[in-house]
């Protein structure tokens, strides 16, 4: 998923046609947005962009975890700092396939194994732009999640919590139905009379 792609949809479901007009414009880059949008839709594409990021972090800290994992070399302690930046949670430590007993403290963690190691993490969303690619390396979350989202954060920002209110209701049914694994999706079966 193009993250233009989400917030192009958030927009149109808050009925900003100014900005979907420029965006839709012949002369429109996602390299350089802000060179053919005037300063209004610039300002409010920007605006778009933060709650997308929001949107993102809020994702990847409950249903929608990013995961990842990097081999290091280890005498038994491994440095926080040794890690990738944008982690929030170690889920575990292998060495040869195999799970070894860790301990965190405050700047390292201590593994009981020396040598190479895989460590097993999730990680926060990196800033992106309206060039990037969603950071998730597939559909889930979808476009139309993540514009849920930005659409309520735009309606929390500018003080309209109706409507802020409404978006979060789609925002979280959606979020249930993506995260929820195939054999609990169930739809009933029509009655027809």
């Amino acid at each position: 998923m193009k993250i233009a792609d989400a917030i192009y949809t958030a927009a149109v479901f808050l009925q900003l046609d100014e900005l979907c007009d420029g965006m839709n414009a012949a002369d429109f880059s996602v390299q350089s947005p802000m060179e053919t949008l005037g300063e209004e839709q610039g300002r409010e594409l920007d605006m778009l962009l933060r709650c997308c990021r929001l949107v993102l972090r809020e994702l990847s800290a409950s249903d929608f975890p990013l995961r990842g994992k990097t081999t290091v070399h280890t005498d038994g302690d491994i440095v926080y700092a040794r890690l990738p930046r944008g982690l929030t949670h170690v889920c575990g430590i292998e060495k040869g396939g195999k799970r070894v007993p860790f301990t965190e403290w405050f700047d390292r963690i201590t593994v009981r194994a020396k040598g190479e190691v895989t460590v097993l993490y999730e990680e926060a969303p990196p800033d992106v732009t309206l060039a990037d690619v969603s950071p998730y390396p597939t559909d889930t979350p979808s476009a139309r999640l993540l514009a849920y989202g930005i659409a309520r954060e735009y309606c929390l920002i500018g003080g309209m919590t109706d409507e802020a209110s409404i978006w979060d209701g789609r925002f979280v049914t959606c979020a249930r139905e993506e995260g929820a694994p195939r054999a609990e999706k169930r739809v009933r079966a029509r009655a027809w009379r």
